[in-house]
């Protein structure tokens, strides 16, 4: 996998390993980086509840971090 990941990739963190979370997850919105480790940071916008599918009863309204590391692009 290749980092930087662009701005306004959808995304999934490696710990959602369900089938819809191939789809992804989270939007991709800003980028940092590279760091001293050769990791990269995004801060994306990603679903209220990290354990269940975007949709309207789940939507990608919470903004956090997500380490490249931690970070795969939707399939």
């Amino acid at each position: 996998m290749t980092h930087p990941l662009p701005v306004g990739t959808r995304v999934r963190h490696y710990g959602q390993q369900w089938p819809a979370a191939r789809a992804g997850t989270a939007t991709v919105r800003e980028v940092r980086g590279p760091y001293p480790d050769k990791t990269w940071e995004y801060r994306v916008d990603a679903t209220v509840d990290f354990s269940r599918q975007p949709g309207p009863d789940n939507p990608e309204t919470r903004s956090t971090w997500w380490n490249s590391s931690a970070t795969r692009p939707a399939a």
